[in-house]
């Protein structure tokens, strides 16, 4: 076996080590509801000069309730998911008290909530969650899939 080969085959099998640890725990976040428990896209205002709307928004609070009980102590990373949807792509921008951390995603990507070591048996906040969408939003009612996953040190 050469020496560039050898290479090759520990640089594959670090990266199959590598991807291993970071293999994400979905959380249960089954006690986390929003206010309201539906809300309605608007259109947004047309800007100055603009033919075309831009896209709608819609404004929710959703508290939060993560189960960490399997995790207390551990050290690791909460990430907010939102799954890529078939429909047109959708924003999410959001403001917390303090417990998870503000952010922003866009379908299909995952957003930093929390790092570091897990207090508790649960994770609870309040966020303030903006949601917009471009112009092509054709749905009357649509669920979004949001979810947290935990990487773990």
């Amino acid at each position: 076996m050469t020496g560039r080969r050898r290479l090759v085959i520990a640089a594959l099998g670090m990266l199959a080590f590598g991807s291993s640890l970071a293999n994400p725990f979905r959380l249960d976040d089954s006690l986390s509801y929003t206010v309201p428990p539906n809300v309605q896209m608007q259109w947004l205002p047309f800007a100055r000069g603009q033919m075309n709307a831009s896209g709608m928004e819609a404004w929710v609070t959703v508290n939060i309730r993560i189960d960490t009980r399997d995790w207390i102590g551990r050290s690791g990373r909460i990430y907010m998911v939102l799954p890529r949807d078939e429909a047109s792509s959708i924003e999410a921008v959001w403001t917390t008290q303090g417990r998870l951390q503000a952010g922003r995603l866009v379908s299909g990507e995952r957003a930093l909530v929390f790092a570091g070591t897990i207090p508790g048996a649960t994770l609870e906040d309040q966020m303030q969650v903006r949601l917009r969408s471009n112009a092509d939003w054709t749905s009357n009612s649509r669920r979004l899939n949001f979810h947290f996953e935990l990487d773990t040190n």
